[in-house]
């Protein structure tokens, strides 16, 4: 994971912020953050979905998955979301079956 030790290393110095500063709010210590950076080690799944969410950026991003931060950077504003209070009725419908389903499925809590 070695591009995600460059690219949390490179957010973290964007925000001024020191190993020790980061890893104090991940509740861990300097050396773990110095170990994320190497990638001598990796955080874990929730880790990583605290640090994306803290940075506002996606986790692909992290990964070197994607080069833009952020979902919506890369969405054409004709592609962005419809409010569904344009929708048809039934579609609407449609659209909350299919999110309750996959909330079950993968036991999440709807927002």
């Amino acid at each position: 994971m070695k591009q995600f030790g460059q690219r949390l290393q490179a957010l973290r110095i964007e925000r001024s912020m020191t190993q020790e500063d980061f890893g104090k709010l991940l509740n861990v210590t300097q050396s773990t953050i110095a170990y994320y950076e190497s990638g001598k080690k990796q955080p874990s799944l929730e880790t990583i979905r605290f640090i994306a969410d803290y940075f506002n950026v996606t986790i692909d991003y992290l990964l070197g998955r994607v080069d833009y931060r952020n979902s919506q950077s890369k969405i054409p504003a004709s592609q962005k979301a419809v409010p569904s209070s344009k929708l048809p009725t039934d579609a609407q419908k449609s659209i909350e079956d299919f999110i309750r389903y996959i909330h079950e499925k993968h036991g999440l809590k709807p927002e």
